[in-house]
């Protein structure tokens, strides 16, 4: 359980969201406890979402590149749902588990070198 947890913590690091979604789902798929059941499934809709939305890209209209902002702005808030809801599911199945929990980075915070002149 643990390798599968820090699987899903390398992909969260690594950006790929939507395959720490997945990968979260299969390994919560025979959850019992309400909490955790509602967030697989919500973290699921958010993913079929993104996948049906992605065909409106191929729609050829002189609106296109507004169409294309807008749904590029869709999938992000949609992403970044899915990571706020997979950080609560990892909380959930490690039970806490500080190792699992650290090993997270945050991708809001910019990493600088440390240099001194």
């Amino acid at each position: 359980m643990f390798n599968e947890l820090a699987n899903v913590v390398n992909y969260l690091n690594e950006g790929k969201i939507i395959e720490a979604g997945k990968h979260l789902i299969d390994i919560a798929k025979n959850a019992t406890e309400e909490d955790t059941v509602k967030i697989v499934s919500e973290i699921e809709k958010e993913i079929r979402e993104i996948d049906e939305e992605k065909w409106l890209l191929s729609l050829d209209t002189k609106f296109k590149n507004e169409l294309i902002s807008v749904i590029a702005d869709n999938i992000k808030c949609k992403e970044e749902k899915i990571r706020a809801l997979s950080l609560i599911l990892l909380d959930k199945i490690s039970k806490g588990n500080n190792i699992i929990l650290n090993m997270l980075k945050n991708p809001l915070i910019e990493n600088k070198p440390h240099t001194y002149i």
